[in-house]
């Protein structure tokens, strides 16, 4: 990722209000999310864990579930959108379900600590990705 696109997420992360409430994580406002770690793992059970970019996975993820658009970006900097196609409460997370290229995807983000897990599932390959959500304006 270049420095300047690094900043930015970065600026965007610290202006974000530190302060959160239950009602920043039901959905209501956008959420920026941080990858902290994943485990992928094909089809034959070979697993590897670690960094989101050791598995060519998203540094981030702008959830924006009124507009129903997921948006991530690599270290790289390349952008890719994906339509939220459904959106549940579930216990004490918000749940979201879509589709990317010929792969499934669903996230669960605690309501009351933005924590969220993600999965992909992909012909031949899954991953399992971890982190945190802060709203964004």
């Amino acid at each position: 990722m270049s420095k300047a696109m690094t900043l930015m997420w970065g600026a965007a992360l610290l202006s974000a209000s530190m302060s959160v409430t239950a009602t920043d994580f039901d959905g209501s406002v956008p959420l920026l999310c941080a990858v902290t770690d994943t485990v992928s793992c094909d089809s034959k059970g070979e697993c590897v864990e670690g960094s989101a970019v050791a598995v060519n996975l998203p540094i981030f993820l702008r959830i924006d579930v009124a507009n129903k658009m997921a948006q991530s970006v690599r270290e790289s900097g390349k952008q890719r959108t994906s339509k939220i196609l459904s959106v549940h409460q579930e216990g004490d997370a918000l749940v979201l379900l879509g589709v990317e290229q010929s792969g499934g995807w669903s996230a669960a983000i605690g309501e009351h600590n933005g924590k969220l897990t993600l999965t992909v599932a992909e012909e031949d390959m899954g991953y399992i990705v971890f982190g945190a959500c802060i709203p964004v304006d």
